[in-house]
């Protein structure tokens, strides 16, 4: 006797030909290479329009070929037009607010001299009467091998004027210490202003700063 043990698998035409469209599918993607997405590009660096100041970069304690120690306790803040660095003095207690030290660097030959600078800093104040300059107390001292010439001044402060973009404020009470470097790219200027007990209280630390001045 025989017996059959198979069936016949019938498949219609229409799905035959689906079939083979899904293997011929499968195939090419086994087979095709997935193109990588481009990795993003960095935003290009466009120049700086005419006059536009420019944004001081590197560390906040260098500059000009010459570097310095910034005193404990005084706050790093974030870089600013035209600054090399500024530091916050946080104010005593009985004072409005607190105390700025400001770093400026223009370039080689750039930001005038040093004598129309001290000028303009002590310009910036007024008798506490408003009716006439303040007496300012200039000197000059040598840092390694660096001559620096300092200016102190007490009164009214009237802001940082125009070429800073400040406003006339006037603060009563305030107090601003000066120090221009020269240093060997050039002149470096510190300008440490604000609430007279407050800047007093930093002056010491001042001192430091510019002491700690040397050469890179």
């Amino acid at each position: 006797m025989h017996i059959k043990t198979g069936y016949t698998l019938f498949v219609s035409p229409l799905a035959a030909l689906g079939i083979l469209l899904s293997l011929t599918a499968c195939n090419q993607n086994a087979s095709t290479p997935v193109a990588e997405k481009p990795a993003a590009q960095p935003a290009p660096v466009l120049p700086a329009g005419p006059g536009a100041a420019p944004a001081m970069g590197g560390s906040p304690s260098e500059a000009a070929g010459v570097a310095w120690t910034i005193p404990s306790g005084w706050e790093v803040e974030a870089a600013r037009q035209m600054r090399v660095a500024t530091y916050r003095i946080r104010a005593i207690a009985g004072d409005p607010e607190d105390a700025e030290c400001a770093v400026y660097f223009f370039g080689t030959g750039q930001g005038g001299t040093v004598e129309a600078n001290l000028d303009r800093w002590a310009k910036q104040f007024a008798s506490p009467d408003g009716q006439s300059a303040p007496q300012a107390k200039t000197g000059s001292k040598e840092i390694a091998g660096m001559k620096v010439s300092t200016l102190t001044v007490s009164g009214t402060y009237l802001g940082g004027g125009p070429m800073m973009g400040g406003q006339e404020v006037k603060k009563p009470n305030f107090r601003m210490l000066g120090a221009i470097v020269d240093a060997p790219q050039g002149l470096v200027f510190f300008k440490l202003t604000g609430p007279l007990n407050t800047v007093a209280s930093a002056e010491n630390d001042f001192n430091s700063l510019l002491g700690s001045l040397h050469r890179q």
